[in-house]
């Protein structure tokens, strides 16, 4: 009696068990039945996302297409705008500058006529002037080379022995006059003062073969010479 219970025991837990996986099979196979259909769910709708895309892709290229053409269709209208532009603009500037040359040939041409005619007149001038200097220059050299001895003295004169002043410009002439020599060609190795009213100056030629010691006096508004005196060389004191 007790193996019949036991058997019975054993073949009832036997049944239950088998229940249990058939459950546990039927629940795997209607997972793996909803896994697959989400899995063909998904690749359904990536299709779809793929497919609306292209198309959109395409309508994205057709607008470009169009856009393209519009612009290239304007900027050749525009470019033929430009370049009409330009070469009215170009005409215009050819005629500028055509009246600007005009302008200018004559402006140069009316300044060359001014110009000659202010050289004529300055060559004109400085010939006369010219002539006058010389003239002067021979007279004053005529007048101003005479050694006066008994000439007009003022000794209340103050000498000014400045390097630019004009009593140094007038006892410089007087000494070329007395001595012959020229003024661009005349050294002057001394001026010093020789009393009240007089002065004295040492001048050579640039080779030293001319040497004068002239004696100067102030009187009556200008420089007289005194004295003239050739020496062999010029004096070791005013080397």
């Amino acid at each position: 009696m007790n193996k019949t219970r036991t058997n019975k025991n054993n073949s009832e837990k036997k049944k239950k068990k088998g229940k249990i996986e058939k459950i546990y099979y039927i629940v795997i196979g209607l997972l793996l039945v909803i896994l697959g259909g989400l899995v063909i769910f998904i690749f359904a709708s990536q299709d779809d996302v793929k497919t609306s895309e292209e198309q959109n892709a395409a309508s994205g290229t057709e607008a470009i297409s169009k856009a393209e053409q519009d612009t290239q269709e304007n900027s050749s209208e525009s470019g033929k705008k430009a370049d009409e532009e330009k070469t009215d603009a170009s005409e215009e500037t050819n005629n500028s500058d055509v009246t600007s040359e005009e302008k200018s040939s004559n402006e140069e041409e009316s300044e060359q006529d001014e110009a000659t005619e202010e050289n004529d007149s300055d060559t004109d001038d400085n010939a006369d002037d010219s002539k006058d200097n010389a003239e002067e220059s021979e007279n004053a050299e005529d007048t101003e080379a005479d050694v006066e001895s008994d000439a007009p003295l003022d000794e209340s004169y103050n000498i000014s022995f400045g390097d630019n002043s004009g009593d140094r410009a007038a006892i410089a002439q007087n000494a070329s006059a007395v001595s012959g020599i020229s003024q661009g060609n005349m050294i002057t190795w001394w001026v010093g003062n020789n009393g009240p009213g007089r002065a004295f100056t040492v001048v050579s030629d640039s080779d030293k073969n001319t040497v004068y010691r002239v004696y100067l006096q102030y009187g009556e508004g200008e420089w007289h010479i005194t004295e003239a005196e050739e020496l062999d060389s010029v004096p070791s004191e005013y080397r």
